[in-house]
């Protein structure tokens, strides 16, 4: 089932309220938790995506290049509101978000996904170059999706998946890449997940990223060791998602 957001889109298997809300990341659009979803609802756990403005087939008009952290943040904020979800799931720049949402709102819990970095979190220069202001960035070739984003999923047939992704806003990648979003520690006082996959080395997310993040916000972490990035995708999928159920399950 589908419902229309102020900007982005809401899916949900099952009927609201669902106790999970999930973010998507960079490039990727709430597609990309389909598994996961259906994974949850024969466990008897609703679950619910958002698509983020722009991404997953929406438009992409001139205000999201300019579109943000901030931005994508209300748009989550509204989906929690219309599915009552006390339970934040995360991926990559979409933990980011979620992170930057559970300071505004009380939550029960919160899982992270290969975590794009806050600001102050790890140390040194990013090595992607700035992005231009001008245009939305291209998704990568197969041949950096591959690396960047699917380590785990052996030599799979990747047309499918390449197909899905849509350009990003150039706003989002810089902040946060280059500028940097705070999350204060002391703003996150729910439990906290942190999954991180073991395949996961790259420019966009280096190895050792997630075990900092990690420690600095108190959080547990778990390693799906068959998985690089897209951790709900490749050949791991099956052990995330059964970390994410037996998590939400104890909480």
């Amino acid at each position: 089932m589908t419902s229309a957001l102020s900007h982005g889109r809401l899916h949900f298997s099952g009927n609201a309220p669902a106790p999970a809300l999930f973010v998507h990341g960079g490039f990727h659009g709430a597609w990309c938790w389909s598994q996961t979803l259906t994974f949850l609802a024969e466990r008897n756990v609703a679950g619910a995506a958002v698509d983020l403005r722009g991404h997953g087939g929406l438009p992409q008009d001139g205000s999201f290049l300019s579109a943000g952290v901030e931005v994508m943040t209300q748009d989550v904020l509204e989906a929690m509101h219309k599915v009552s979800a006390p339970i934040l799931v995360g991926h990559s720049l979409g933990a980011l978000i979620a992170m930057k949402a559970a300071t505004q709102v009380p939550l029960r819990g919160l899982i992270l996904l290969a975590p794009a970095a806050p600001s102050g979190v790890t140390r040194g220069h990013h090595p992607l170059p700035r992005f231009q202001a001008t245009r939305a960035v291209q998704p990568p070739d197969e041949a950096r999706a591959r690396k960047w984003f699917m380590a785990g999923a052996a030599a799979a047939d990747m047309t499918r998946y390449l197909a899905q992704l849509c350009p990003e806003s150039p706003a989002l990648l810089n902040e946060c890449f280059h500028d940097g979003v705070t999350i204060e520690r002391a703003a996150l006082s729910c439990p906290i997940l942190c999954l991180s996959g073991a395949k996961d080395d790259s420019p966009l997310h280096p190895g050792g990223q997630d075990r900092l993040i990690a420690a600095h916000y108190g959080a547990a972490l778990k390693i799906i060791e068959p998985s690089g990035h897209c951790l709900m995708l490749d050949d791991g999928w099956r052990e995330t998602a059964s970390a994410i159920h037996a998590w939400i399950a104890a909480l």
